[in-house]
């Protein structure tokens, strides 16, 4: 038992309505149990209840214990003067407010059924609390869920968009660079991929134009890999670079940051850099360009890139290699997709109130194919439908911020199971 779950249970008034009295036996009527307050403050604001007779406006205080509203120092912070009821579990003694005004207390009478299936919820050791209960919750409620999850998801990534416009002026076509520089890296090299960003803006690269050697010699320079040249071609760009970095007061970064270790060379950093110059030379309208997208395959035609034909005999400079188009792979370009494009999309939405847009982010969700890894699957073995990023982002979404956060409570399948089991 814990206050969240009495909280739980007067905000969805799950209990008896009908039978309520102080513990000074006087009759209380619920008018309504007010709005849930997340923030420091009284539980719920804006309650109304008649107690014999008499109706009350204000705050409600909800605890496990009576002697908690000392406990908590609520009887001298003026905040809580305006309380009209004290809810509780237990009633272990009366309580005032810092203007010494009596509180009444109602003590809940629980429903035995809801808190079992609480308590069998939050006790569950399995892989999530309701693995024994999720196939038997009803399809439709757990689709209607998946809706709601997937725009908490969309909404909380795009939250990282909404930072970037503020540090860029409201550009988005910079702000998407910056994502797409985070997502160039992937897990290992994201840190540096991000710092590769800040260090350069869009009207550099833009200036350069499509002059595809110049953009290699930018990006590899401002990532450290021409300080010590191993061959003509690095010799080149190197040289371009010191015009390059003359010009623009260019800032080179350390190469040691850059991770190679246990990861395929095809995912090495200097790949990644020579795909992102691929992609930078075709276009940097990049707002525009996803706006005109109609397709799915319209936006990975935007981001397959290709390598230049030094890139296709070397995964580093100076160690020729096995000749390979080493292309953008399908699901490298989807994964971008996935966590910069839709992000970034859903707020442009959003800025320019565009439902057009916003309903074309839904569309390609279901036309992508899902992503599979160790959270999909497992909701797989339970019964889960996932056959489009659409069912795996929200299926991500329930099992990162609801499962292992233990937020039965705040989970429509949670709720159903506490109630319905």
């Amino acid at each position: 038992m814990n206050e969240q779950f009495l909280h739980y249970l007067w905000k969805h008034k799950l209990f008896n309505k009908s039978q309520i009295f102080t513990t000074d036996g006087l009759p209380v009527e619920i008018i309504s149990v007010g709005e849930h307050n997340h923030n420091a403050g009284p539980d719920f604001f804006n309650g109304r209840i008649k107690i014999d007779g008499t109706e009350w406006a204000g705050s409600i205080e909800i605890h496990l214990k009576s002697t908690d509203w000392f406990k908590h120092g609520h009887d001298k912070d003026s905040a809580y003067n305006n309380v009209i009821l004290h809810v509780v579990a237990h009633n272990d003694g009366p309580v005032i407010t810092s203007n010494n005004i009596s509180i009444s207390t109602i003590e809940l009478n629980l429903d035995s059924k809801l808190t079992s299936n609480y308590q069998t919820l939050i006790n569950s050791k399995k892989w999530v609390p309701c693995e024994d209960y999720y196939a038997q919750i009803d399809p439709l409620l757990r689709n209607m869920w998946n809706e709601t999850l997937l725009i908490q998801r969309l909404l909380r990534k795009s939250k990282i968009v909404q930072s970037l416009l503020a540090e860029s002026n409201n550009d988005f076509d910079e702000v998407f660079f910056k994502l797409l520089c985070s997502n160039m890296g992937f897990k290992t090299n994201k840190q540096p991929f991000e710092q590769l960003a800040r260090s350069i803006n869009l009207r550099i690269i833009r200036s350069i134009g499509n002059n595809f050697k110049s953009l290699e010699a930018l990006l590899f320079g401002i990532a450290g890999f021409l300080q010590s040249p191993a061959d003509e071609y690095q010799k080149t760009l190197a040289t371009e670079y010191l015009h390059l970095s003359n010009r623009f007061g260019l800032q080179t970064m350390d190469p040691v940051i850059w991770k190679f270790a246990r990861m395929r060379p095809v995912n090495f950093p200097t790949i990644r850099l020579a795909h992102l110059a691929h992609i930078l030379s075709r276009s940097t309208s990049f707002t525009d360009n996803l706006k005109k997208a109609i397709q799915i395959q319209d936006v990975r035609n935007l981001f397959d890139a290709h390598v230049s034909e030094y890139w296709q005999t070397h995964y580093t400079f100076g160690k020729p290699a096995k000749k390979s188009r080493k292309n953008f792979g399908t699901s490298s370009i989807d994964n971008i997709i996935i966590n910069s494009i839709f992000p970034f999309l859903f707020e442009v939405a959003k800025y320019y109130d565009d439902n057009e847009t916003e309903k074309k982010v839904f569309r390609w969700m279901e036309a992508l194919p899902p992503e599979i890894n160790h959270i999909t699957k497992q909701w797989q073995l339970l019964g889960a439908e996932n056959t489009s990023a659409y069912d795996s982002q929200a299926l991500i979404e329930l099992y990162n911020e609801y499962c292992i956060q233990q937020k039965c409570l705040n989970c429509r399948l949670g709720g159903y199971i506490i109630r319905e089991k």
